[in-house]
């Protein structure tokens, strides 16, 4: 979220300290009043000012779910929603009057897909979500990170699955995808807390807030190239896959990977020229063929994610020029 800059001059107070005055608009926005405490941040170029508020502020009203007997499926993805939304507290009421079995089992099995949300209390009819981690505590960037670990040792058993057609290896694939959503699912609360809270989005390792839509994009498409990945180990008994067709993943996956890191120009033009070979020679009838070409159109939106982070990198530090030209000159 970007917002106007503002020039303000500094007033000096005593011999050696100089004061700078709040603007208005933003002081009656958050509450705030004489005395009340402020977290200031130095970050070199620029000063991050918070207000001081403690972690349970988020979201703090508790957020209650109507599950329908059948209807299990609709509870897990609003459950997966409402933590993706930055929700703290959710109550799971059954309108039977009763929770079910299948509605306890569901629950279960989502909360094992979401880290920190854990079950904290329970009545014959609700059940009561409660965050009891703090989701800050693992910075974007490492979840990031932990979802290429993931998907590298996806293709590895792909690779030792295409070497000994031993299928225990498809499981793990099909397994570990769970793990990759998980982190994709963090992913997408941290965001949206620090969306919604400006300060929140330093504790997760992103100093610049206009950084967090590039990121984002970046892990979701992680996210995707483990789906595919699962869904090439669920059709691996039906296809021949290939050592050849797996080192096409990895070398793509890999070099869209240091693409969207380092900025790689030769990473970049290899995807970019893998891309267009394989196209010329797609089959369009082959369900094999189709999802390698996911793969390698997912590798080029890794690229477009890096495009993205740089374009807001230069917005931003034009910004931070543009601030500078503007203060007042004594």
């Amino acid at each position: 979220m970007l917002c106007m800059s503002q020039a303000r001059r500094l007033v000096r107070l005593g011999k050696s300290s100089l004061s700078v005055t709040l603007p208005r608009r933003w002081v009656e926005k958050n509450n705030l009043k004489e005395g009340d405490t402020v977290f200031v941040e130095d970050y070199d170029t620029h000063l991050l000012i918070t207000p001081a508020r403690p972690r349970e502020e988020f979201r703090e009203e508790v957020k209650v779910l109507e599950a329908t007997h059948g209807d299990e499926d609709s509870v897990e993805r609003m459950i997966i929603a409402l933590y993706q939304a930055g929700y703290a507290s959710i109550k799971v009421v059954s309108r039977s009057g009763r929770v079910t079995p299948e509605l306890r089992e569901t629950i279960r099995r989502t909360l094992k897909r979401l880290v920190g949300l854990e079950v904290f209390e329970e009545g014959s009819d609700y059940i009561l979500l409660q965050m009891i981690a703090d989701a800050s505590t693992v910075e974007i960037p490492k979840v990031l990170s932990r979802m290429e670990v993931l998907i590298l040792n996806s293709i590895k058993d792909l690779e030792e699955f295409a070497a000994t057609g031993d299928t225990s290896y498809l499981k793990d694939i099909i397994e570990r995808d769970e793990e990759i959503d998980k982190f994709y699912f963090l992913l997408s609360r941290q965001v949206a807390l620090s969306i919604m809270y400006s300060w929140y989005s330093s504790k997760v390792g992103v100093q610049d807030r206009t950084l967090l839509m590039p990121l984002f994009n970046y892990g979701k498409t992680l996210e995707r190239v483990g789906d595919v990945i699962a869904s090439l180990a669920r059709i691996a008994h039906l296809v021949d896959i290939t050592k050849e067709h797996v080192q096409l993943i990895r070398t793509s996956f890999e070099n869209a990977v240091r693409a969207f890191k380092t900025g790689d120009q030769e990473a970049k033009m290899e995807i970019t020229k893998t891309y267009r070979e394989y196209f010329d020679r797609f089959d369009p009838s082959s369900l094999l063929d189709h999802l390698l070409g996911n793969i390698l159109s997912l590798a080029l939106d890794m690229l477009e994610s890096r495009v993205e982070l740089e374009v807001f990198k230069e917005f931003s530090s034009r910004s931070l020029h543009r601030l500078d030209a503007t203060s007042p000159q004594k």
